[in-house]
């Protein structure tokens, strides 16, 4: 067996401290439980908003595909809010960007 002696570490010497406000320590603003259900509101608003602009669509198409029929006068509005909403969905996304 070999005998190893160990250093002993003299008082003042290399040692280093952890800061009283370590980034572990400290507690962020912003909750991280509450930013992930606003962010989960806020997906899910967009999913919303992203399945009715596709609901809109699929109705604008099958009635152009439809041979006696012409698309509904508001099928241009409906498409047209169906678009502001779904912009508006992304655009309270960009809140959550890093």
């Amino acid at each position: 067996m070999s005998s190893r002696r160990r250093r002993v570490v003299t008082p003042g010497g290399r040692t280093r401290g952890v800061p009283a406000r370590s980034r572990v320590t400290v507690r962020r603003s912003d909750a991280p439980l509450q930013r992930s259900t606003t962010l989960a509101t806020a997906l899910r608003d967009s999913r919303e908003a992203l399945g009715s602009l596709q609901g809109e669509l699929d109705a604008l198409l099958a009635s152009l595909r439809a041979p006696d029929a012409a698309p509904p006068v508001s099928a241009a509005e409906r498409l047209r809010t169906a678009t502001r909403a779904a912009t508006a969905a992304f655009a309270s996304l960009d809140a959550f960007r890093r």
